[in-house]
């Protein structure tokens, strides 16, 4: 997904018009540059500096670091937009959704924060719901079981994009498994018998795995509608 393809004027919406701007620098730029400095560790100072602008001229279109986050956090979540593809399942469409905004879960943890926040709520929501639902209908998906799959689907890729963030966050000890061999190794030799036992049957504990459970999420939807999904697969 390209940053660029946020629309400028949906993000100039969210703040109060502001009058005096200069001419080298917009909000959109503003944004730009503090994605592309990461949001984890940007400052208006940074903005500032990368833009070749005094700080004072970010505050005639951001109030504060907060607000700049904000911004930023919303055009992540403008860039997630349902696929489009002549002739797909509607499975495939719905997987290619779930890894879009898994996609730009992980690749911006602050958006996550902000959905803890309430932040990014159905004013949000709803421009990239109704292209799904009208996707999903013409699979023959009534209004409600659209918003239902919506959902189901978002539910599972933001607890997938939080695991993958924690893990990434501990990747200095190794794999899960591994760190879950080491927390085990602390412990008496026949404590916790259902967890060695399910450590011992190989399960795949990595965030990575997070596709496996979409397509048992999708491949149930399928059957309560009487269908098969098909055999390429439904998930990118």
């Amino acid at each position: 997904m390209n940053p660029d393809s946020a629309d400028p004027i949906a993000l100039s919406a969210v703040l109060p018009n502001r009058v005096g701007r200069p001419p080298r620098v917009n909000l959109q730029l503003i944004v730009d540059a503090a994605l592309a400095i990461g949001l984890d560790r940007v400052s208006l100072p940074m903005v500032a500096d990368r833009l070749g602008v005094g700080s004072s001229t970010l505050y005639r279109h951001v109030r504060n670091r907060d607000e700049l986050l904000r911004l930023a956090t919303v055009k992540v979540a403008l860039e997630r937009r349902l696929p489009t593809g002549v002739g797909l399942h509607w499975s495939e469409l719905a997987g290619r959704y779930a890894e879009s905004l898994f996609e730009s879960l992980a690749r911006e943890p602050l958006v996550i924060q902000e959905l803890m926040r309430g932040r990014l709520g159905p004013d949000i929501e709803v421009d990239y719901l109704e292209p799904f639902l009208e996707a999903m209908s013409q699979h023959g998906f009534a209004p409600g079981e659209g918003l239902q799959l919506f959902r189901a689907i978002g539910m599972l890729a933001v607890g997938a994009a939080v695991a993958a963030t924690a893990q990434q966050s501990r990747a200095s000890g190794g794999e899960e498994g591994e760190a879950f061999a080491r927390a085990l190794a602390e412990r008496p030799a026949g404590a916790l018998p259902r967890i060695r036992a399910a450590l011992a049957a190989n399960v795949d504990l990595n965030a990575g795995d997070w596709k496996t459970l979409l397509r048992h999420l999708l491949s149930g939807v399928a059957a309560a509608r009487g269908e098969i999904l098909p055999c390429a697969g439904a998930v990118p």
